[in-house]
């Protein structure tokens, strides 16, 4: 699967002053509340980070599934990634990939973060996603607009509207946040 989005670090208020106008804006919208936890595998020194690739296990309420994100080379303000999911019964303390790019290294558990995230679904080509994160000790704030290239012009206009734009994150999805943060707590 291909996912592509635009994804907006921003403060506690303007975190639901946005989800307070999209659920103006679209009130009849399919609306979704859950809690997922994504434990993150890697090596101790960081191969899959350094090769823009995330390998985690996300749990939700209803399933458990091994995902592998290859994250594409950006070519506009939003970020593409190539997703390969697939069902697991368990967490493993150390995952080796059978096949593809990764295949045969060991990766170990690195620890996980918490989502408590809402979906606003305004139409089928269009997700908005409100993430509030826990990982070590630290909460940020995230808004992902997750959209299929049929609402590229529709998607923009909205995040021009709403005045997102110049906070569009910089520093990364919520694994480079999370290993980041990481390394800065448990340095040598």
């Amino acid at each position: 699967m291909r996912e592509t989005e635009y994804k907006f670090l921003v403060t506690k208020e303007k975190f639901y002053e946005i989800m307070t106008q999209i659920k103006g804006q679209y009130p009849n919208a399919c609306c979704d509340k859950r809690i997922q936890i994504n434990y993150y595998y890697d090596t101790f020194d960081g191969y899959l980070l350094s090769n823009h690739t995330t390998l985690r296990v996300r749990q939700t309420e209803d399933s458990i599934a091994l995902e592998l994100k290859e994250s594409l080379p950006a070519v506009k303000d939003f970020s593409t990634s190539k997703e390969t999911t697939k069902k697991i019964s368990g967490l493993l303390p150390e995952i080796t990939l059978k096949d593809g790019r990764f295949a045969w290294i060991p990766f170990q558990l690195q620890g996980n973060l918490v989502t408590k995230r809402v979906s606003i679904k305004p139409c089928q080509s269009l997700s908005i996603d409100f993430d509030i994160n826990y990982y070590w000790g630290y909460c940020d704030y995230e808004i992902e607009m997750e959209f299929n290239k049929d609402a590229l012009k529709a998607t923009t206009v909205l995040i021009n509207n709403l005045g997102l734009m110049p906070l569009r994150n910089k520093t990364g999805g919520k694994a480079i946040r999370f290993f980041k943060l990481k390394s800065n707590l448990f340095k040598d």
